[in-house]
């Protein structure tokens, strides 16, 4: 299995890099799954303007070709997002509507902070990925005092979040592996 974290935030000076490093860390632990880190920082995806509908499938820009081969080789994915404004970032609504097929079928766990701890923006995304034919979980970590857990570009979670992180990594394992069986037939 192949596990992908996405950071969902590209603001200069975002909390979010030092959040999704942490889940990265935490995931590694594990022998099983393997774990890549996916910045949508580094992919500089321009808004969404292409003429056909992702859902057509048949790539022809490039960028989203590569965007494309990117999220396919996954299994699922954790999005790992600050809430803005009582939703997500609009960084990762636009990489997310970019494809539509490399989605499908695959478990989404969220981990999240910002006002009320992130469950709003977490709220809008599960509709979203239910959209796009992926399977949301219901465990979600919510960080608390992500500024006050925060020293030198890196994030200390505390020992709850710790325990609901591996939670959550417990149950998209499951999620994963049901889920590849099913999508191989």
């Amino acid at each position: 299995m192949h596990l992908q974290i996405i950071l969902g935030s590209i603001r200069e000076g975002r909390r979010s890099a030092a959040v999704a490093q942490w889940a990265f860390e935490q995931a590694s632990r594990r022998t099983a799954p393997t774990v890549e880190l996916i910045d949508l920082k580094t992919w500089a995806l321009p808004m969404f303007a292409l003429a056909k509908f992702p859902s057509e499938g048949d790539y022809a820009d490039p960028l989203q070709r590569r965007w494309a081969e990117t999220v396919a080789r996954a299994d699922g994915y954790v999005f790992v997002t600050p809430e803005y404004n009582h939703g997500y970032t609009s960084a990762l609504k636009n990489a997310l509507d970019y494809l539509y097929a490399e989605w499908n079928r695959k478990p989404a766990s969220f981990v999240s902070f910002g006002n009320a701890e992130g469950a709003r923006g977490i709220e809008q995304l599960r509709l979203v990925c239910v959209e796009l034919e992926m399977a949301p979980l219901p465990t979600a970590v919510h960080l608390r005092d992500v500024t006050g857990k925060s020293q030198d570009g890196r994030f200390a979670a505390d020992a709850k979040e710790v325990q609901r992180f591996d939670v959550m990594l417990d149950e998209w394992i499951w999620w994963a592996s049901a889920l590849a069986k099913a999508r191989a037939g």
